[in-house]
């Protein structure tokens, strides 16, 4: 890593807000309002679906209505495939029938237009750092689920290794019998002598031994 990857990597990313609002003058206020943040801007339903589900975002401001559907709608789609980022409702009036629905629906803020600057920013704020504070407990969620998924994925490895292993040694038994009966034979055993003495004391040890070489790797 160069000196410059190194110093890019220790900026942080600013965070991302997905703004949908029809109106022109107020899509661009927000903008300025919210220019500490990465911004970006859809003027109508399904513009703004479309970026929702392509990219990701830190926190969503909808307006209550746009081109193509309302921002209840939207907050309905939305939530089908993110379930947890912030959502910060517009309307025309403070209290309306809008207001109490997007509440409703489980938006976590709500402002009134005109847009007051320091209200929206308050809210932005509260918002995303309401969402920072469930990041550990979100992070501690995940490093649980992998190490549970890891247990059973070894137990299930250990498992098929031990499976594998009792078939190699049963397949060399069957083997060095056939082998050890030949020789005990050719020397003059009696076959009911090695049906009797079968097996041999030491064959158990011999593949104990092997089963630990093999799985060495040398």
């Amino acid at each position: 890593m160069t000196n410059k990857d190194s110093l890019r990597a220790q900026i942080p990313k600013k965070k991302r807000i997905l703004v949908v609002e029809d109106h022109d003058d107020e899509r661009n206020t927000l903008r300025l309002i919210l220019g500490e943040y990465d911004v970006m801007a859809a003027g109508d339903h399904d513009e703004g679906l479309r970026l929702a589900r392509r990219q990701y975002f830190d926190l969503y401001v909808l307006g209550s209505r746009a081109p193509g559907g309302t921002g209840i709608e939207l907050y309905r789609r939305i939530r089908e495939f993110d379930p947890n980022t912030p959502i910060l409702f517009c309307s025309e009036q403070p209290y309306s029938s809008d207001h109490l629905e997007a509440l409703g629906v489980g938006a976590q803020a709500y402002y009134a237009k005109p847009i007051e600057v320091q209200e929206v920013l308050r809210m932005v704020s509260n918002l995303l750092s309401a969402s920072a504070e469930l990041l550990r407990e979100a992070r501690h969620a995940e490093y649980v689920a992998i190490r549970e998924e890891l247990a059973v994925r070894s137990n299930d490895n250990r498992r098929s290794i031990e499976m594998a292993a009792e078939r190699w040694r049963r397949a060399v038994r069957k083997l060095l019998r056939v082998k050890a009966k030949a020789a005990f034979l050719n020397a003059g055993g009696a076959r009911g002598d090695f049906k009797r003495l079968w097996p041999a004391t030491y064959l158990d040890a011999a593949l104990d031994w092997e089963c630990a070489k093999r799985q060495s790797g040398s």
